[in-house]
């Protein structure tokens, strides 16, 4: 897919990559925002500077189990860190283990302690070493040693390396913003973190790029109240290629939204009250974000997290709002509230 307007978010990302580390960053946003695609461009850009990579997207590989953690996370290599080569066309690194190395029988600090062989052997090198992990929570259930959650254990690594020792940049990427609330609501790492939002496309960049591609005034004018996210677009251009309107287009999007919501009314848990969950959606009909406090209530919690899990909602905890995950989903949810 083409890359969309994100160059304030690449020039960002690109400036702290090369700053001295001194916090674990968050780089959060709604589903398909482009988190993923801004990282792997900065990684691009950067390739041939003095900074090593170690990226991991997890979002690639099932839930792992420690076992699999392990074998994604290091490669028998005599080197400490070495190229991974199964990701093609892009320059990044995997923390090296010996031939012999029998990890699966290791301590989590025995592991750890690689991890650290590996970044300090960058640092010898005089090259400075970024850890990007995408999806990062897809180790929440992971346990090691009398069990010790690997999660916990990796932020505490994580911020002696970042906030203790200034070694080596860490950055987490993730959509899933409770995820992000537990991490933003934790002791252990206060002051020791800090949150960038990649969100919806702006309507002034959304207006430039449908001009680019050749849309007519009167389309990019009909279609640019409903245009959140650099999929869309992608998704605009290749159906107007295929004889569709955009009128067609963004009416069928809102048609599939509306279908998925109501089925996925239809088919709640019994712990979840669909009154509640109209109730909250109800505080859409007329406006696109809220305020947390409106929402986050104890009554309504279970509806609240069950809405956000099943990627109806955005839950900005960092800037204290909620809004739809996209703005045709903020169409379907007005839809769905008239047959109510």
């Amino acid at each position: 897919m083409k890359f969309y307007n994100r160059e304030k978010e690449v020039r960002f990302l690109k400036t702290y990559c090369q700053l001295e580390p001194n916090s674990i960053l968050f780089v959060y946003g709604p589903k398909s925002s482009g988190k993923s695609t801004v990282m792997l461009r900065v990684i691009k850009e950067l390739e041939n500077s003095n900074i090593v990579f170690f990226y991991y997207d997890l979002r690639r590989y099932a839930t792992p189990t420690k076992e699999e953690f392990l074998s994604i996370f290091f490669e028998k290599s005599d080197k400490k860190y070495i190229l991974n080569k199964f990701e093609f066309d892009l320059k990044v690194f995997k923390f090296g283990i010996g031939k012999n190395y029998d990890i699966n029988n290791k301590s989590l600090n025995d592991i750890f302690n690689k991890i650290y062989d590996g970044i300090e052997e960058v640092i010898k090198e005089g090259k400075r070493p970024v850890l990007i992990i995408d999806e990062l929570q897809k180790l929440k259930n992971i346990y090691f040693n009398g069990g010790k959650s690997l999660l916990n254990e990796l932020f505490n690594l994580f911020v002696h390396l970042t906030k203790v020792r200034h070694l080596c940049h860490v950055i987490c990427l993730t959509s899933d913003t409770l995820f992000i609330e537990e991490i933003y609501q934790s002791s252990t790492l206060e002051n020791a973190s800090k949150y960038y939002l990649i969100d919806w496309l702006s309507k002034e960049d959304i207006k430039k790029i449908l001009k680019e591609e050749g849309f007519l005034k009167d389309e990019i004018d009909y279609c640019i109240n409903y245009l959140s996210l650099p999929y869309e677009i992608s998704d605009l251009i290749e159906n107007k290629k295929l004889g569709l309107s955009v009128e067609e287009t963004i009416r069928q999007w809102i048609n599939i939204e509306k279908d998925k919501l109501q089925y996925l009314i239809a088919n709640i848990p019994d712990e979840i009250n669909e009154n509640k969950i109209i109730e909250i959606l109800g505080k859409f009909k007329n406006n696109i974000k809220v305020k947390n406090e409106e929402i986050i209530k104890k009554e309504l919690i279970n509806e609240f997290k069950f809405l956000v899990n099943n990627e109806i909602l955005f839950y900005d905890v960092v800037n204290g709002i909620i809004k739809p995950t996209s703005i045709k989903k903020w169409y379907a949810i007005k839809e769905l509230l008239k047959l109510k």
